[in-house]
């Protein structure tokens, strides 16, 4: 069955990738910035953040505007400037505000629950609500359900190859391409 986050990374393959690893080398700063742990724990954020601020604005769905085409284009733009490295985007202060203590189990036990609760949310989530702009992303502008689920696996991909966790992906560039050629077909 597919569900909304069938498509991310799944949890047992993070466990996999980071049991590998001691605790005292999942927080050691990558190259003096965030380390294993930070970047997840902010994925972890943004996952849970997208999913509140849509059971919010879904309250009302008359309320929700229509995807354009422009926010089309402009989420296929952002995703390929940043692939190619010609941006860096600096991430909200509240998707750093990281855990004093943070360690896998407690990683892991969040994402979870805000997996499952994102699952059971839009098993039965109507069509019509589901292709108008249920989130606002801050340089791309409203995006519907399936672009909300590519931005979150794009962004998880993105965030483990900065710490050197590469997904178990044959070959990460062609989901890259075929993401590309899914939201380039949507425009039509």
């Amino acid at each position: 069955m597919n569900t909304f986050s069938s498509l991310f990374v799944s949890i047992d393959t993070l466990q996999q990738k980071l049991a590998v690893y001691s605790d005292k080398t999942l927080l050691a700063p990558i190259d003096g910035k965030w380390s294993i742990l930070q970047h997840l724990y902010h994925c972890y954020f943004v996952e849970s953040g997208v999913l509140a601020y849509i059971k919010l604005k879904t309250q009302d769905p008359h309320a929700l505007e229509q995807v354009h085409l422009l926010t089309r284009l402009r989420f296929l733009f952002f995703f390929i400037i940043l692939k190619l490295g010609l941006i860096k985007i600096k991430a909200p202060k509240v998707v750093q505000a990281f855990p004093e203590n943070m360690n896998r189990k407690d990683l892991f036990e969040r994402l979870y629950k805000t997996r499952k609760e994102a699952d059971l949310f839009f098993g039965d989530f109507p069509q019509a609500t589901a292709r108008k702009g249920i989130f606002k992303h801050k340089f791309i502008g409203r995006i519907n359900k399936k672009l909300s689920q590519k931005f979150i696996k794009l962004h998880l991909v993105h965030h483990l190859k900065l710490c050197g966790l590469k997904p178990n992906s044959p070959n990460l560039n062609l989901f890259f391409l075929l993401s590309l050629f899914d939201v380039f077909s949507m425009l039509f």
